[in-house]
């Protein structure tokens, strides 16, 4: 008895109280040696490990990211092609009064903009698909002026708005004014935000 509850000390607490209901029900001595036994062997913080050959085979660990494989590797892949550190920029800014378009190097800074005012558009005609496209051949001309003097680079495209300038740009890079630019890019970003709720819309702007 005595040995049995010195041998409990070392148990954890569930094992400990199960061992004393146990020991105090008046089981044989015999008997209690035996349940100390078991109760260490349950109470091992070592599982029992699979034969060799068992099928099915035993499943990995989850990953230190997260339960989600799938989606790690995608969220990684995500996160290398935005944060690539050799990789030029071209914003489009396309709203219902203007586009927008900027090149920047991969630390950020800008090399050239165009815009529907700076392309010769007037008023509501800066929205236009027209404008847009003006400012895709143009920025075109830019980015192969600075691949002559840099050597070749990887672009990215990032959109903004779902104005008329969003498509123009895009159906300009298909085009033959954009077979240059065309081979330079490697990802396409949208960053247009969502309002889901919020504060009240500004008034809507009249031309």
């Amino acid at each position: 008895m005595f040995a049995a509850l010195r041998a409990s000390r070392s148990l954890p607490l569930p094992a400990t109280r199960a061992l004393s209901s146990r020991l105090y029900s008046q089981q044989p001595p015999s008997k209690v040696d035996d349940l100390v036994d078991l109760l260490v062997a349950e109470a091992s913080p070592d599982p029992p490990k699979p034969p060799a050959n068992a099928y099915p085979p035993p499943k990995p660990p989850p990953s230190a990211k997260g339960n989600n494989p799938f989606r790690d590797s995608a969220d990684s892949r995500i996160n290398e092609i935005i944060r690539l550190p050799n990789m030029y920029h071209l914003h489009c800014h396309s709203s219902r009064s203007n586009t927008i378009t900027t090149f920047t190097r991969p630390n950020g800074t800008p090399i050239a903009w165009f815009s529907g005012g700076s392309c010769g558009f007037k008023k509501g005609n800066r929205a236009s698909y027209e404008a847009g496209y003006q400012c895709a051949v143009r920025m075109f001309e830019r980015i192969e002026k600075e691949v002559e003097s840099n050597g070749k680079l990887e672009l990215q495209l990032v959109f903004k708005g779902f104005g008329q300038g969003r498509d123009a740009l895009h159906k300009a890079i298909m085009t033959t004014e954009g077979e240059f630019v065309r081979p330079l890019v490697k990802a396409i970003v949208d960053k247009t935000p969502i309002k889901i709720g919020g504060t009240r819309s500004p008034k809507a702007r009249r031309l």
